[in-house]
């Protein structure tokens, strides 16, 4: 029956944009694989419903989470069929489309205060939309996933060396991949929606995720938390159908944009308290929490900033490209 829906659904979807266009407004159909209460979620709802107030109803968004249509992979593949408008995934999702995206997953590459500076932020933003633009992928920002943690089940990462082993889940393609092999841990990459089964049946050990996640999806299955400070900055890319969005009206183009820049301003400030809020509860309820000792963060970083030379060595074109944007940004002074 999956199976089945997963054929008809596009149909479906496409189907209703043409009642739509029949009736004066433009479908605008968005698709995630994050359960509703989740960041970026409420996200989702508070754009759609600012964007259909800000254009008088003349776009219409319908949002499916939780892979109700289909799961972040196949909705970024579904854009540009008129099946889906938006998505927006983890970052590194993107990687399958064009490897110099890990340059959002590299651990210990990004920071908050970057992330938040708008001369950055829009510069990075083009630099990779500017990768994807050429398979009609235009990404419009990035939101704050979160801090990325350790979730365990029965571990306390205390250490690098605590690592060694683990069966773990991880974001962040294959940078993420080789950075976990490099402590000797077993890297395992699936969805979200995987990860609570996974671990309750031992397919996994733990795994590297968010504050939220803990909560929504693994809660006391996981009872022990460790973040490593400036491991991973996880984001998610705000990604659009281009052809779709260059085909509306100015007016309606403008909204679209503007909502989205005042929501993400708000987003990045609202989840660092919200992640805190999440884990007092988690810890309220008998889990543990922990930051790691700033000498074995150094250990960290050493091994999982080697692990990443290769990519680094690859793509050093877009490392430059990279660095620009934060010398004109972030060293300057802008």
């Amino acid at each position: 029956m999956r199976a089945l829906w997963n054929k008809a659904a596009p149909w479906f979807a496409a189907l209703a944009i043409g009642w739509s266009a029949s009736a004066g407004a433009a479908e605008m159909i968005i698709t995630s694989e994050i359960p509703l209460a989740t960041n970026p979620s409420p996200y989702i709802e508070q754009f759609i419903a600012e964007v259909g107030k800000r254009t008088d109803g003349a776009i219409q968004g319908k949002y499916f989470p939780a892979s109700q249509l289909y799961n972040d992979r196949d909705g970024l593949a579904a854009l540009g069929t008129g099946a889906v408008h938006m998505v927006w995934p983890v970052s590194s999702r993107l990687e399958q489309f064009d490897a110099r995206v890990g340059l959002a997953s590299l651990p210990f590459a990004l920071t908050t205060d970057e992330m938040t500076n708008a001369c950055f932020a829009d510069g990075f933003t083009r630099m990779i939309s500017g990768y994807l633009e050429p398979r009609g992928i235009q990404v419009l920002g990035f939101l704050r996933t979160a801090d990325l943690i350790f979730l365990m089940k029965d571990r306390d990462i205390q250490r690098v060396a605590d690592l060694k082993g683990q069966k773990v889940r991880v974001i962040g393609g294959q940078i993420m991949l080789d950075a976990m092999r490099s402590v000797q841990a077993s890297p395992i990459s699936m969805s979200a929606s995987e990860m609570s089964a996974a671990l309750s049946q031992g397919a996994i050990d733990g795994a590297m995720t968010s504050p939220a996640g803990w909560v929504d999806v693994l809660g006391n299955t996981a009872r022990y938390a460790t973040l490593a400070p400036g491991m991973g900055l996880a984001t998610s890319a705000v990604t659009v159908d281009k052809q779709w969005l260059d085909a509306l009206p100015e007016a309606q183009r403008k909204a679209i944009h503007d909502v989205l820049a005042e929501i993400i301003a708000r987003q990045w400030q609202e989840t660092v308290a919200k992640d805190r809020q999440l884990i007092e509860q988690m810890v309220a309820q008998g889990g543990h929490y922990r930051v790691m000792a700033p000498e074995e963060v150094e250990k960290l970083k050493a091994r999982f900033v080697a692990a990443g030379e290769g990519f680094r060595n690859k793509y050093a074109d877009a490392i430059a490209q990279l660095e620009k944007v934060r010398k004109e940004c972030i060293h300057d002074g802008k």
